[in-house]
């Protein structure tokens, strides 16, 4: 029997067939032994058939091209016939073969990149130039090959992003979005659809990639499919069809969606594409189809009827603000109160600005555009009385939730409306509606899914009702966590549906030992036969490392979306972090700081081990509890961040499980995002009342810091001058001067003066600036794998350049109006660099602060005139005088209407694209920077008699300072109230003299009448009260003297 042949013997005849037919046949015998044993693929992939399949793959006829594209003209009909000419069924074989082995696991990862399986694979995905049958086939290797390489124990994020490299090029690209736009109703591209959205969903986790799939299309073809599950649904309005025809959208609305097309997994390639991006999620809203099917139409006698009942509540006191605009499927939803209380409608904390930016990161990952920022609602749709309407996705989302019977399909919903939340483009009642229809839901299916994953726990398989169990699992405390972040609302109401205590028990369950951590090499009679796996990636004849079961991935997985939402529940209220901290989940989030995890231990029972000397270790790769990869470790970090908010936490549950050596190992990570977010967590370890900050520093934090605050990188010089901040704080003189001496007064000199970001942007557009000659646009025009960002100049918008220039209307030309103003705001550089350069400004003046902030007057006075010596007295105030002064950058450079300042730092709406403008700006000054300025000068004024009077003597600062008591912010005003406090205050009777010299120079620049209209006019009832002490000062009226303020520390 053909079976019954040696691997070289069958081998030898598939290579030298005399026809295709007879090679057929030989590849099916094959096939038929090596699907699903694994012993069998082990040795075919000893005696080298991967690379054979390759070769049989490369053979393609001459008429197509090598990535499969060509001239639309050219594009042939997608094939779905099921006869196949032999050559195309020899590679259709080869490619099944090669998915085959590819559902062996991890370990054949090494051999498949090594014969270059995924480039050839790939030229496959085109359904213009290849049969539908191919295309399928193809997509299936892709997505086992990404599975397998989910499953890497150590190398996972590698394995899976040179996935993502390979895929998400120009040439595929639009491969993919080719196969979303197909209209045909075949099960076979219903398949691919599928398969297409689960690649995305997994690979496309990079913003670079996120965006050139929604510029080429993707993501609108995405929306379109979403809409024709609307239309499935039966839930577009009839009576919406006339205005749809006026304005040339009829043509749009799709199909509904056919059998076979999962709603799932549209829902969750949306979300991954529109994450963290404003102008990505004004695409999804902004699409053709979405606007169509999903109109904001209202339903008019039921909609004045509602506000008659409005204008009566109102007139009776009994609420506030303007009724809602609630769209006809608003009216799908359950009715809950349209109103409520201002107490509980708080987006932030009122204890944190609203700065839209955690108060240790400034810039998460690095990123200073990371979170959405308050400020930035102006450019939002929705909330406000001069705006859009809210669009009608988000109830239909939100009835999607509460109708479905799919749960994955209800998490992959609420995945979508957390993005739309956390980007603004909900109305403000909505947060309320939020509370009561959809995060009840997601802790409802957290308690559901938690109580049933104790099946299958020890299979080393699983099956696909299992995995979609656990990707519910593993994805709703993560969505539950983004929709939550910033809302203190949300979180009481999660935290009253039990979620808090599930999260911790998730994360404390995925430390359970797992009994297999990786798959068992398959038993065989002849041990001796079986070759070593080899250690040379390159090796295309041997197994990689084996990788970890799906159990242990799925636990790792777990335990990262489990922290992400502690995260979320201890960022603002102290009592959740002490709840969290009874739940006994220290020991389980120290564990996860580092990358090999040991049995999570209590303090008490890991001293006693470590004393008897029997402490468990687990070989490389078999640990039982797994290997934490990058992002375990930052959703950790930032758990322990918000945690060591608490005073009470710092000085005893955190310091007893020992997080701060763990942090400062992470400090010297190898990963730059895991840098940042250690470094964050030592901002907050290094405050004055952490017992951890001598530990830390006699371990060489100060060398570490101080070296990141050198970085090119402006998260972490940020967030590293943010932590020598805090250090200096409150500690002795030695230490400070040590602080400084290893910072060097220059390089300090430099981060507080100069605009850094700014300067080194410049300099790159400059350098790339440059004539290019006919060799460049040679090497410009073969470029296919990356888009040629220097030519980008014009965005355009696929959703309307695809449908070809009659399709046009007035809500289309609004649309791209708004998303040109988007993405100018998500993509300028020049704002991103401002908003750094004020970041680390702001950090630098503070460290400045605090380096002289010393109870003790003798040794505060001694702090500074060591500080005017190091860092120079005139040049000191030359530069604190120069953040009060409107500041042009390259004055002699010429001006453009598209690039000229604003008073908040950033450019104009006439740039579009990505562009990029170097030319003259004006900056004015930023009331941060105005606020560190002031409280610095406070703080000289807090010296001796003669740092006032040096104060005093700075005649052009005062005059500077003095034009800002109608600044609008409220913190300018009441650091200028402490500051004229402070400096009027007489030390003793020797000092009265050069009082009233103090005084004479502050009334004759105007600072009493000014001090006097606070008093009277300002709408803040604390500046009223600090200006009416300040005047009373002033005027020599005070009983006491003013309390110094010697720095701010800000947990």
């Amino acid at each position: 029997m053909a079976h019954s042949q040696s691997p070289p013997a069958l081998l030898w005849q598939i290579q030298n067939a005399r026809n295709h037919a007879e090679q057929i046949e030989f590849l099916r015998q094959l096939k038929d032994g090596v699907v699903g044993d694994v012993r069998a693929k082990e040795t075919w992939v000893n005696h080298g058939i991967l690379q054979f399949l390759v070769h049989l793959l490369q053979q393609k006829t001459t008429a197509q091209s090598p990535s499969g594209l060509g001239s639309k003209e050219a594009y042939a009909p997608i094939s779905q016939t099921t006869d196949l000419p032999d050559d195309d069924r020899v590679r259709l074989l080869a490619l099944q073969l090669i998915a085959s082995f590819a559902k062996g696991g991890p370990s054949f990862l090494t051999p498949l990149n090594a014969v270059g399986a995924v480039p050839v694979i790939l030229t496959y995905i085109c359904p213009h130039k290849n049969p539908a049958r191919l295309v399928l086939t193809s997509l299936r290797a892709l997505s086992d090959m990404t599975e397998a390489a989910s499953l890497s124990s150590r190398t996972s994020i590698e394995a899976t992003a040179a996935l993502a490299k390979a895929l998400f090029v120009p040439r595929y690209i639009e491969s993919l979005c080719a196969i979303l736009d197909a209209e045909s109703a075949s099960s076979i591209v219903q398949e691919q659809k599928c398969l297409v959205a689960s690649l995305i969903s997994r690979l496309c986790k990079e913003p670079r990639y996120q965006d050139m799939l929604a510029d080429a299309g993707v993501l609108d073809a995405l929306a379109t499919l979403l809409a024709s599950f609307v239309v499935a649904r039966g839930e577009v309005l009839p009576f919406t069809l006339d205005t749809l025809e006026r304005e040339g959208l009829a043509a749009v609305i799709p199909q509904p969606a056919p059998r076979g097309l999962s709603l799932a997994l549209i829902l969750e390639a949306i979300s991954v594409l529109i994450a963290d991006s404003r102008f990505r999620t004004g695409l999804l809203l902004c699409s053709p189809a979405i606007m169509a099917v999903l109109t904001s139409s209202e339903i008019g006698e039921r909609n004045s009827q509602i506000y008659r009942t409005w204008e009566l509540l109102k007139k009776s006191g009994l609420t506030h603000g303007r009724p809602v605009d609630r769209s006809a499927l608003d009216y799908l939803l359950p009715a809950v109160p349209v109103t409520t209380p201002r107490f509980l409608l708080s987006q932030h904390h009122p204890s944190f600005p609203s700065t839209g930016r955690s108060l240790e990161t400034p810039a998460k990952h690095g990123r200073a555009t990371a979170r959405f920022t308050t400020e930035d609602r102006e450019w939002l749709v929705g909330g406000g009385d001069t705006e859009e309407p809210e669009s009608p996705l988000i109830p239909w989302l939100i009835h999607l939730m509460r109708s479905g019977t799919n749960d994955h399909e209800k998490v992959m919903a609420a995945s979508v409306l957390a993005s739309l939340f956390k980007g603004g483009f909900t109305s403000p009642d909505r947060e309320f509606s939020l509370s009561v229809l959809v995060v009840p839901v997601l802790c409802h299916l957290l308690k559901d899914y938690e109580k049933e994953r104790g099946k299958s726990l020890d299979a080393i398989f699983v099956d696909s009702e299992t995995a979609t169990a656990w990707v519910i699992l593993e994805r709703t405390p993560a969505v539950l966590a983004r929709l939550i972040a910033d809302s203190v609302f949300l979180q009481q109401v999660t935290r009253d549906s039990g979620a808090l205590k599930l999260a911790c028990k998730l994360l404390k369950d995925s430390y359970e030992p797992t009994a297999i951590p990786s798959p068992p090499r398959p038993w065989t009679p002849n041990p001796e036969e079986r070759q070593d796996t080899g250690d040379d990636k390159f090796s295309t004849c041997q197994l990689g490392p084996p990788g970890q079961v799906p159990l242990c991935a799925h636990k790792i997985r777990m335990r990262e979306s489990s922290l992400k939402l502690i995260t979320s529940l201890a960022t603002f209220k102290e009592e959740f972090r002490k709840e969290i901290v009874e739940q006994d989940i220290l020991p389980s989030v120290a564990e996860s700081l580092s990358e090999t995890p040991q049995k999570p231990t209590p303090p008490k029972e890991k001293l006693k081990t470590e004393e008897d000397g029997t402490v468990p270790m687990h070989p490389a790769g078999h640990s039982p509890y797994g290997h934490n990869p990058t992002s375990v470790l930052i959703a950790a970090c930032h758990a322990v961040r918000t945690l060591a908010r608490s005073v009470s936490n710092l000085r005893t549950v955190l310091d007893d499980n020992c997080v701060a050596m763990p942090i400062f190992k992470l400090l010297k990570h190898v990963d730059i995002d895991v840098k940042i977010a250690a470094c964050s967590v030592i901002c907050n370890l290094l405050t004055e009342s952490s017992p951890m900050r001598d530990p830390l520093i006699k371990a060489g934090v100060i060398g570490v810091l101080c070296l990141y605050a050198r970085s090119d990188n402006a998260g972490l010089r940020l967030n590293a001058l943010w932590a020598l901040k805090h250090l200096v704080h409150m500690t002795d003189r030695d230490t400070k001067k040590k602080c400084l001496e290893e910072l060097g007064p220059g390089w300090l000199i430099q981060l507080i003066c100069d605009d850094t970001e700014d300067e080194a942007l410049h300099a790159r557009i400059m350098g790339e600036r440059r004539p290019l000659t006919d060799a460049d646009e040679d090497e410009v025009m073969d470029t296919g794998d990356g888009y040629a960002e220097a030519t980008d100049d014009v965005w355009q918008w696929q959703a309307i350049h695809r449908k070809g220039p009659g399709f046009d209307s007035t809500r289309m030309r609004v649309a791209d109006g708004m998303l040109r103003a988007l993405r100018e705001r998500e993509f300028d550089e020049v704002r991103k660099a401002r908003e750094a350069d004020l970041a680390i400004q702001e950090q630098g003046l503070d460290f400045i602060r605090n380096l002289i902030a010393i109870p003790q007057q003798p040794a505060q006075a001694e702090m500074i005139d060591y500080i005017f010596s190091e860092l120079g007295q005139d040049r000191l105030f030359d530069i604190l005088a120069s953040k009060l002064r409107v500041k042009i950058l390259r004055p002699f450079a010429r001006r453009q209407s598209s690039s000229s300042g604003t008073p908040g730092g950033g450019a104009g709406s006439g740039a579009s694209g990505r562009n990029v403008s170097i030319d003259s700006r004006v900056l004015y000054p930023q009331s941060k920077i105005i606020v560190a300025v002031i409280y610095f000068l406070t703080h000289i004024a807090a010296g001796v008699p003669r740092h006032r009077q040096l104060v005093i003597a700075q005649e052009e600062l005062l005059k500077l300072l003095a034009g800002h008591f109608n600044n609008k912010d409220v913190d300018v005003r009441r650091s200028l109230c402490h500051l004229l406090k402070n400096l009027v205050w007489c030390d003793g009777t020797e000092d009265r003299r050069g009082r009233d010299l103090r005084v004479f120079e502050l009334e004759k620049l105007g600072f009493l009448q000014k001090l006097e209209g606070l008093e009277r006019n300002d709408a803040e009832l604390d500046v009223r009260e600090r200006a009416k002490e300040a005047a009373s000062s002033i005027k020599g009226e005070a009983g006491e003297g003013p309390q110094v303020p010697h720095g701010r520390v800000d947990y």
